[in-house]
């Protein structure tokens, strides 16, 4: 199942408080801490992963913290969420298919395959600017949400003809 992990949660409240605040400077971690409400030493950790991926630069002395690498719109999801929990796989057969035995014959891998496309596709298309906008944000559930409606819309017609033409047959 896909699910974030505590540090990827807690990364992303991070950025979105930095994205918020920072606006060119540089934004204390006490401060992230204590705003975010994540624990300083555990934050610590996960902000040098942010730098060391090229999401965040920092500053050490007085003035010192942290600030966004680029700016809020060309920082995705998918890049967030990969710098901190690493590469994501619905399955472990998309990682490495000779780890499985049953790889020449499963009929569930390429539909894992091409939903985990679907879902990393969606990540990397929605930003930080695009969640920190109200206006970008209401666009982007719009979006979301017709695009659910129309899948499940369009596998509903697929399903109802199908049984409409073995009922013919």
């Amino acid at each position: 199942m896909l699910q974030l992990t505590a540090r990827g949660n807690y990364g992303i409240l991070a950025l979105f408080y930095i994205a918020q605040h920072a606006r060119g400077q540089y934004v204390s971690i006490d401060e992230i801490s204590e705003q975010s409400q994540i624990p300083k030493s555990y934050l610590g950790k996960i902000l040098q992963d942010l730098c060391r991926g090229g999401i965040l630069l920092s500053r050490r002395g007085s003035g010192g913290g942290f600030t966004l690498s680029r700016a809020p719109e060309l920082i995705s999801l998918r890049d967030i969420i990969e710098v901190i929990e690493g590469k994501i796989y619905m399955v472990n057969c998309l990682i490495d298919a000779a780890q499985c035995g049953q790889a020449d014959t499963c009929q569930i891998s390429p539909i894992w395959g091409e939903i985990q496309k679907f879902i990393m596709g969606i990540i990397a298309n929605i930003t930080l600017d695009d969640i920190l906008n109200p206006a970008k944000k209401a666009q982007m559930l719009q979006l979301l949400s017709t695009s659910e409606h129309t899948y499940l819309n369009n596998v509903h017609q697929l399903k109802f003809s199908q049984t409409a033409h073995s009922r013919e047959v």
